[in-house]
């Protein structure tokens, strides 16, 4: 990760000239030992895009790999079984369960 981040960081500062750090703080790692904590990391990091007030539902952001989890589309790169095995492989539940923290916007 040191690595990958200094290399961005010269890459992004040269192209828009800029100087010092692009990054702050140390790269953290968390080790995900249960089911309960797999699958709350799963919607967290799906939700981000909602969270950040980028899209109203995670399946507008183009940018994740949400779509591959909840359509028929597929990655070669994304591997969604370990994370489906955990609603019997069935995408609708999985999307059920991110989609359900989602608070509806109330227009007035």
């Amino acid at each position: 990760m040191k690595e990958l981040n200094e290399t961005y960081a010269m890459f992004f500062n040269k192209k828009y000239e800029l100087t010092g750090h692009v990054f702050q703080g140390r790269y953290g790692a968390e080790l995900i030992e249960d089911r309960s904590h797999l699958l709350d990391t799963s919607r967290y990091i799906h939700l981000n895009p909602v969270s950040a007030d980028l899209v109203m539902y995670p399946l507008e952001y183009q940018w994740s790999s949400y779509r591959y989890y909840v359509t028929p589309s597929v990655c070669p790169f994304v591997h969604t079984s370990t994370l489906l095995e955990q609603f019997n492989h069935s995408k609708s539940q999985y999307r059920d369960y991110v989609e359900s923290k989602i608070t509806p916007v109330v227009e007035l």
